[in-house]
């Protein structure tokens, strides 16, 4: 496989100035559109599924088996980029897509047929994390390693635009004039767009690092075998669980908490929708401070301490300030911006090898499948024990936590880096 990027020269373009390889540009316009297809059926499916008749433990069942099929994918990801090449992984990624969506929907949901939920969402599941979790890999081959963090920021701006701001408020404009069917089957639709500017429009590509059989068995036991040739990563992948862990966990709780508290339903999704409208403007933001002001000290102060302080404050203003909207935004959008503060988590993991970075991009997307199971898990398991507000405190200590350890994995940054 060719490797990376670029010497380091002065950009020559405006899209490199801004931090976008010139090379994959029309990639992350892929992810976004691909990603609108994901998110537009997230925010409302679990309920829809329900008042059609299907009840809510064959449904969560079906959710979990999504999140373990996506926490795989993740995982696979870097490393199927490695084996296939780029655009044939992209092409395997948008194959899942159609098939699980054309199960899910035309058999699963339109005739109520459990196997086909179960069938059509699992291999949905291995969808987006086999296509955007694996461009992050082809950005670490192209990007310039002075303006790595940056284009990390571009990538999450177009994944989080897609599928948490477009995604989510487009679903109550398509309902509303199309209806819920139609909005599933519209997915289809984004995806290909995605596809076709990723596979066509992208005129890069990257080769199969291996042509051997051997060889290709080889780069999938680097999944495991990386780890003990850079211990580091599993520093890297704790702390990409617990980046997006609250994302996962919050949704479960803090509903119910705040209806005890006087807040109504649209107000809680107004809060939620904004959090996340201001996370990816910040992606951008803290993608270029990280190559300015450090990697490290941009996640520790921004993502760890910074974190800390926003989602404990999330969960108290409600009790300090009572029903009082504007504080609860102001609380909750701080916390969004301090998940922005991790985008150089990438640059950093893309940093810690100098070769077969599919693999340590692997262990990194693993923690990020693995976020969306370890969220409901502290949930399921502490609030019993401690509460709400328990739960709360933990993630605040995980965020702690993570503000000292980033200092013992981040290698030199920049130019620094490729001479180290």
């Amino acid at each position: 496989m060719t490797t990376t990027a670029s010497a380091e020269e002065a950009p020559r373009s405006v899209l490199e100035r801004a931090g976008i390889p010139k090379k994959i540009s029309w990639g992350f316009l892929g992810i976004f559109l691909f990603m609108i297809g994901t998110g537009l059926e997230v925010s409302w499916l679990s309920p829809y599924l329900v008042a059609q008749g299907i009840s809510l433990g064959v449904v969560a069942a079906v959710f979990s088996t999504y999140g373990v099929c996506v926490s795989l994918a993740s995982w696979l990801s870097g490393v199927l980029f490695e084996v296939l090449g780029a655009k044939k992984t992209m092409l395997a990624a948008f194959v899942f897509f159609a098939v699980g969506t054309s199960l899910f929907v035309g058999v699963g949901v339109q005739q109520h047929a459990v196997w086909a939920l179960f069938a059509g969402y699992a291999i949905k599941g291995f969808s987006y994390p086999l296509f955007s979790y694996s461009f992050l890999v082809w950005i670490a081959y192209r990007a310039r390693p002075s303006r790595m963090s940056a284009a990390y920021g571009w990538f999450w701006f177009a994944f989080a635009g897609g599928m948490s701001v477009v995604g989510a408020y487009g679903s109550d404009v398509f309902i509303r004039y199309f209806g819920n069917i139609p909005t599933l089957w519209s997915t289809l639709l984004w995806a290909a767009l995605g596809a076709f500017a990723m596979i066509f429009l992208n005129r890069d590509d990257v080769k199969p690092r291996h042509a051997s059989t051997g060889s290709r068995w080889k780069d999938l036991a680097s999944l495991v075998t990386i780890i003990k040739a850079e211990p580091r990563l599993l520093l890297v992948l704790v702390i990409r669980i617990i980046n997006t862990l609250p994302q996962f966990a919050f949704p479960i709780f803090m509903p119910l908490y705040l209806a005890d508290l006087g807040y109504s339903t649209s107000e809680w999704l107004s809060v939620w929708g904004t959090i996340f409208l201001l996370n990816i403007v910040f992606n951008l933001v803290f993608g270029h401070a990280g190559d300015k002001i450090g990697w490290k000290r941009t996640i520790s102060i921004v993502g760890g301490f910074g974190g800390a302080v926003s989602v404990i404050a999330f969960f108290y203003v409600p009790q300090l300030f009572g029903h009082n909207y504007w504080a609860l935004l102001i609380a909750g959008t701080a916390w969004g911006v301090s998940m922005a503060g991790y985008i150089p988590l990438d640059a950093v993991t893309a940093n810690l090898v100098k070769s077969n970075k599919g693999a340590a991009i692997s262990i990194l997307n693993l923690g990020a499948g693995l976020s969306t199971l370890a969220g409901p898990l502290i949930v399921a398991l502490f609030t019993g024990a401690i509460g709400y507000v328990g739960v709360s405190w933990i993630m605040c200590l995980l965020y702690l936590g993570v503000g000292v350890s980033i200092w013992y994995v981040a290698p030199k940054q920049g130019r620094e880096a490729k001479s180290s």
